[in-house]
């Protein structure tokens, strides 16, 4: 449950940064900056995730590695794939 909460996190935390980026009136469908900026942001979050499983749940980096991969992952697919969507049209 937590792992989807993470993920879900991570989809809304780039719709928040596509949303502020058009509210400062740049162009967010052509540009692939508020992206790049969302997944620098949501590698940080996620790795700062797996060092608390580490260092407080006590799973090994072995353990937490599949869970750091599906939590950084899907949020950044899904934000590149409706990004590439979005400049299509």
């Amino acid at each position: 449950m937590r792992t989807l909460l993470v993920i879900a996190g991570g989809i809304i935390l780039w719709a928040v940064i596509q949303g502020l980026t058009k509210l400062l009136h740049q162009p967010a469908s052509n540009s692939w900056i508020p992206t790049s900026i969302f997944a620098i942001i949501w590698l940080m979050v996620t790795s700062w995730n797996v060092w608390v499983g580490i260092t407080q749940a006590g799973y090994t980096f072995l353990e937490e590695l599949p869970i750091f991969l599906l939590t950084y992952l899907l949020p950044v697919t899904v934000a590149v794939l409706i990004q590439r969507k979005s400049r299509a049209a």
